[in-house]
């Protein structure tokens, strides 16, 4: 298959380079376009006006100083890479489930490329979180077991996406498939289709730093993360050991209305 590799973490993190040399190992056509930095928490913003500066490594890899989905963007529209068959985003540094789907650059990454007609996949693995609290950002990650989950499974993300067909709207909103598991060495056993968890970050903190006069510098400090669900969820599977599959939807769709409402004129 010709696969796209991209993330939000940047073109030298180490779970994307994980992914890329277990997917070569298979001996797929493998093509790269991250972003040249950390750009976790772009979500799915692009660089309109502004420009970006795009490098070349080798025939079959390039860094764009711009965010995940102006990557996509750049791979699927610029004519560098033959047609893609999937697009694989990650695999991602600490979870991208429940709330944490709408920041994510990860994601925001493979709901462009279903966008632009292209199936795409969302990797990332968590550290097993204890009573909520936040891990110590120098906790050891590994990405094997998701990199080997994400090679034996490709076919099957490619089907469960839904994509837009050139300009035209398909018949069934647009969806990408995002995948969450434990950091971890040894194979995983088991998977599960879940539901969307709902995250609240607890006791967040933001301050603002003196740095010159009406200046300042903001800090931002997590606290404690409170998990729920109004089935079972993507958290739910992780927390008993399972892989988390989720097919989301990328387009934002209408609520209904509410009979209840009268306008005012």
């Amino acid at each position: 298959m010709n696969l796209l590799l991209t993330n939000d973490d940047g073109f030298f993190a180490p779970g994307i380079n994980a992914l890329k040399k277990r997917l070569l190992f298979d001996g797929h056509n493998v093509m790269v376009f991250a972003p040249s930095e950390n750009r976790s928490g772009a979500s799915h913003c692009i660089n309109l006006g502004s420009g970006v500066e795009v490098r070349k490594i080798s025939e079959s890899e390039y860094t764009c100083s711009g965010t995940p989905a102006d990557c996509v963007m750049a791979a699927l529209k610029s004519g560098v890479f033959p047609k893609i068959d999937l697009v694989l985003s990650g695999i991602n540094q600490g979870p991208n489930i429940g709330i944490d789907i709408v920041y994510s650059g990860t994601c925001g990454a493979a709901r462009q490329a279903v966008f632009m007609g292209t199936p795409a996949v969302a990797l990332s693995v968590m550290v097993e979180e204890h009573d909520g609290e936040p891990f110590s950002p120098c906790e050891k990650y590994f990405y094997s077991a998701m990199a080997d989950f994400a090679a034996k499974n490709l076919e099957n993300f490619a089907k469960m996406c839904v994509v837009a067909d050139g300009m035209s709207m398909p018949e069934n909103p647009c969806c990408f498939v995002n995948v969450n598991g434990l950091s971890q060495e040894e194979p995983y056993k088991a998977a599960r289709f879940s539901g969307i968890s709902f995250r609240e970050y607890a006791n967040d903190k933001i301050t603002f730093l003196p740095k010159a006069d009406g200046i300042f510098e903001r800090k931002f400090s997590g606290g404690k993360v409170i998990s729920s669900s109004r089935k079972f969820s993507d958290y739910d599977a992780l927390c008993e050991g399972s892989v988390s599959v989720t097919r989301v939807l990328a387009e934002q769709l209408d609520a209904g209305e509410m009979d209840s409402i009268i306008f005012n004129f």
